[in-house]
């Protein structure tokens, strides 16, 4: 099938279907996880972005006990929102709130390409909270939302 306008283009809603992570001092690649997350981009420029790990378990009541709590929030592994622009192969999302506050106000480039209903998404070269070794994710999401072309009046 030939992609048409809307399919061609970043915006809309995006769930995550493949993941993995590239260890730059060794080249190794880690493809055994798969968070669950979305991403969303409007027409108007806000993006949107949540992902936690792979099988997070439920409290066990309605109240959260500190020990769910913390188990919980280490779950998280990004969500943060803000504005989006593009240049090029590059998306650049202005961060204006975040899970972790270090990265709010900052701005976090991309790598991207769409074809069709997917999306390709690499990261910038970072390290984890847990691990001081360099990566680059690379995100494979779905089109799960397209959203119309807008036309200027």
């Amino acid at each position: 099938m030939m992609a048409n306008a809307i399919e061609a283009r970043i915006e809309g809603v995006w769930k995550l279907k493949k993941y993995s992570r590239r260890f730059l001092d060794t080249g190794e690649v880690r493809s055994d996880m798969l968070p669950q997350a979305y991403i969303l981009y409007t027409p108007g420029g806000f993006m949107m972005s949540i992902t936690v790990e792979e099988n997070r378990q439920p409290p066990a009541g309605e109240v959260l006990t500190d020990a769910e709590r913390v188990r919980l929030f280490k779950s998280i592994i990004s969500a943060y929102s803000g504005t989006y622009t593009v240049e090029g192969d590059t998306v650049i999302h202005d961060v204006e709130m975040s899970w972790n506050e270090a990265w709010t106000g900052t701005k976090q480039m991309r790598l991207f390409k769409v074809t069709g209903d997917e999306l390709v998404i690499e990261t910038t070269p970072r390290t984890a909270g847990t691990d001081t070794r360099l990566f680059i994710n690379t995100l494979t999401w779905e089109r799960t939302e397209a959203f119309p072309v807008l036309r200027e009046a």
